[in-house]
């Protein structure tokens, strides 16, 4: 049976979890977790949540907050599996602090050739660790960004992800990679410094880690985009990607603060 582009997107989200997180699977989803990075939702989250019925909403729940209450912790992200409707999760999990993040899957459908940024150099992340920690801390606010920071290096140990760090006069202006989990290419962790070039830099980038997925002849490379931002959409589409589904999963959080 053929994979769809949400279930292939689900599948490499729960391999990512896996670089930083322990796993324990409850009644209605899986758990995962890490003590060390417990300030993001990436490390504390319950995926694959399926409720047979509307009414086991309030005791999946309950047995949620109580496991991750087990282990000090607190559940900061739920992520329905594949088919489990939401329309009842959304104003619940709303009620309960959670924000709704919906993004657009986009699946490859055709290879575009395009131009690297001049005076731009690309290397990977594991020979760069120090300027690779540097392009969290350029992106957001002090606490957030040593934490992701500090996730982000420890992923680097995972031999299926190549990240790559954009350098512009030995200073870092861009970070992105790709993970491969088993036929499936996950382009991600897509970040640009702001500048007049900020969209050269995003498309050397993307064209850098599509050329990797090329030569790995990987069959499925997806990207996520956020609902909101069309213009990145358009640019994904650009470069031959083709909207797929739309995703929602629920952070506990200042809305993008840990992705």
């Amino acid at each position: 049976m053929e994979r769809s582009a949400i279930g292939s997107f689900l599948r490499a989200a729960q391999a990512r979890c896996g670089q930083i997180c322990e796993k324990e699977t409850l009644e209605f989803g899986i758990a995962y977790y890490s003590q060390r990075f417990a300030a993001i939702p990436d490390a504390c989250q319950l995926r694959e949540v399926w409720l047979p019925d509307s009414s086991k909403l309030t005791e999946a729940f309950r047995q949620s907050e109580a496991w991750f209450a087990s282990k000090g912790l607190r559940c900061l992200r739920w992520a329905a599996a594949e088919g489990q409707p939401i329309d009842r999760l959304q104003p619940f999990l709303i009620e309960r602090g959670f924000t709704p993040q919906e993004s657009v899957v986009m699946g490859l459908g055709r290879w575009v050739e395009c131009a690297s940024a001049e005076s731009l150099r690309i290397l990977p992340a594991r020979a760069m660790r120090a300027v690779f920690r540097e392009t969290f801390l350029a992106e957001g606010g002090a606490a957030w960004a040593e934490a992701l920071a500090d996730a982000a290096l420890e992923r680097l140990d995972d031999p299926q992800l190549d990240m790559f760090v954009a350098l512009r006069d030995k200073r870092p202006v861009g970070r992105c990679g790709l993970h491969q989990v088993g036929d499936i290419g996950q382009v991600g962790d897509l970040w640009v410094a702001e500048g007049r070039d900020s969209l050269d830099v995003e498309a050397a980038l993307l064209h850098y880690v599509l050329a990797l997925a090329k030569r790995l002849a990987m069959p499925t490379v997806l990207v996520q985009a956020p609902a909101a931002d069309t213009a990145q959409q358009e640019r994904f589409a650009s470069l031959g990607f083709v909207a797929a589904a739309r995703h929602v999963e629920f952070d506990r959080v200042s809305p993008g603060a840990a992705r």
